[in-house]
């Protein structure tokens, strides 16, 4: 059995930080071809474009906004285990988007995040926008983990580059068209040799009470361990994937080439399945 994109979709945004400006492309021209998802998930800078297009914000508009208010002079505050603090960014979020639960946002939304102390991925659907966004982007060394009771929050993107397993745990019978625009994990790092490296310094630095105390040894602990878990690879019905070079996680600047090498990209992909009367494959099972 198949399906036709124009039925509905999930669109499925990666991370990537300033690389991931392209999924406001990509959503551009989705607009163009008349496609819009029926839900969106997002993992860290996807999760912020996602949040933005699930609350009714067009392209054009978050362009508009991210021209207005470069990202990276939002981030220039240091952060506890990390290089900067995201809190001025969230507010700036918060302030754009008027800060709403994820559950009265008019397109469904889910957010990513991971949890490094029961070493599992969470997707989040419900509470206070805001609050998931922090968890999603906290990109190690980057952003700092979010820590509450419940877990050792962080970016999910290392373990899934794209959201496509939580996104089809949540609705199954969507076609996903997903997005890569960050750099994939090296795979060295879920090689057999590299996981007994990476889980003995993790032994060494020492990982014991789940509720012991949030400190930098802890916490590389946990990091190193969970880096130890093999790549997810689980691969969308529409793969897109911009072709952005050598341009790097930490240039926020560059919005207007990042949207532009989305836009092209995503329109190439989408001509090659002569939208709207091709169908794609629907999910096994």
């Amino acid at each position: 059995m198949e399906h036709p994109i124009s039925d509905g979709f999930t669109l499925a945004l990666g991370g990537g930080g300033a690389r991931g400006w392209a999924h406001v492309g990509v959503a551009r021209a989705l607009a163009a071809h008349d496609l819009a998802p029926r839900r969106i998930v997002g993992t860290s800078m996807g999760a912020i474009v996602g949040a933005a297009l699930a609350a009714g914000r067009t392209p054009d508009e978050i362009e508009a906004g991210a021209l207005r208010a470069p990202m990276h002079r939002l981030i220039t505050r240091r952060g506890r285990f990390a290089l900067f603090d995201p809190r001025p960014m969230l507010d700036h979020l918060a302030r754009a988007l008027g800060d709403p639960r994820i559950e009265d946002l008019p397109v469904p939304l889910g957010v990513t995040t991971y949890d490094l102390v029961a070493g599992a991925p969470r997707l989040i659907t419900r509470g206070r926008l805001l609050d998931a966004l922090e968890r999603s982007i906290a990109v190690p060394f980057f952003f700092p983990p979010r820590h509450d009771r419940n877990g050792v929050w962080c970016d999910a993107g290392p373990w899934e580059g794209i959201p496509v397993t939580l996104a089809r745990e949540w609705q199954a019978d969507d076609p996903i068209i997903g997005v890569l625009a960050d750099i994939p994990k090296p795979a060295f790092l879920a090689s057999r040799p590299g996981a007994l490296l990476l889980r003995a310094v993790s032994s060494r630095l020492g990982v014991r009470d789940p509720q012991e105390r949030l400190t930098a040894r802890r916490y590389l602990a946990l990091l190193t361990a969970r880096w130890a878990d093999p790549v997810v690879d689980n691969p969308p019905d529409l793969l897109i994937s911009p072709r952005l070079g050598r341009m790097n996680a930490l240039q926020f600047g560059r919005v207007a080439h990042a949207i532009a090498i989305g836009e092209r990209d995503a329109r190439l992909a989408l001509a090659t399945i002569n939208h709207p009367s091709t169908r794609i494959p629907a999910l096994a099972g």
